[in-house]
């Protein structure tokens, strides 16, 4: 193994270790971000942490600010919002062309219902135990779940807007507060938008992307609200 993809495997999981914390809320919103320590914490130097925290600002998990280093992203109810509309606005728009492509591509079919299916299986195993590591592939295969949709539409640009919008900002702040009853609803709401777009049927599938929408927001107002995070 060559140095190069050592360093980028050592940056990954120190990547991965300061999500978790994050998720976890061992560094919390708008908490200074302070390399030394994080060095000393994940036992590494300071250029695989810097590494590490770059791609989070890159994701938005992290901002840095010039002559005052880093902080934790805080998460504001008006950018929840505003999250939530540009993705109904991005999945409504290319419906006729998704319809298209997952219909002409068994591959594209395939991909869709492997993720629903194991995305489910997951949901119905998690516990109030489960590691922290459980819940980030949760929201893992939500996110390649949306991402893929917008990838059926062809446009790239659009494929783009939806990585900078940072779609999954809030699941950084809600570990273990979102009910397995909604967890499993929301791969169910899934199934009904992938069943909407194998039945070729545009008004379903405008109609499903909307009741997933709004309900994954209106649970996430929900608890942000609860729980004092906004």
């Amino acid at each position: 193994m060559s140095e190069n993809s050592c360093k980028t495997t050592l940056v990954d999981i120190i990547y991965a270790n300061i999500r978790k914390d994050i998720t976890q809320g061992i560094l919390l919103p708008g908490q200074k971000i302070n390399t030394k320590e994080l060095s000393e914490r994940y036992g590494a130097s300071l250029t695989p942490i810097k590494l590490a925290l770059n791609r989070l600002v890159s994701d938005k998990i992290i901002e840095n600010f010039p002559r005052q280093g880093m902080k934790v992203k805080s998460v504001q109810a008006d950018e929840i919002d505003e999250i939530f509309d540009m993705r109904l606005m991005l999945d409504l728009y290319y419906t006729k062309e998704i319809i298209t492509t997952v219909n002409y591509n068994e591959s594209l079919r395939e991909e869709f219902r492997k993720n629903v299916e194991e995305h489910l299986k997951i949901v119905s195993d998690l516990t109030p135990d489960s590691p922290v590591d459980a819940y980030i592939q949760n929201y893992s295969y939500d996110y390649k779940f949306h991402e893929l949709f917008l990838k059926c539409s062809g446009n790239r640009k659009v494929v783009d807007m939806f990585h900078y919008i940072n779609p999954f900002l809030y699941s950084n702040y809600t570990f273990g507060k979102q009910s397995k009853e909604r967890d499993i609803s929301g791969v169910k709401e899934h199934q009904v938008i992938l069943d909407a777009i194998l039945s070729q049927d545009e008004d379903a599938l405008k109609e499903a992307i909307r009741v997933h929408i709004y309900n994954a927001k209106t649970a996430i107002a929900l608890i942000l609200k609860v729980y004092k995070i906004l």
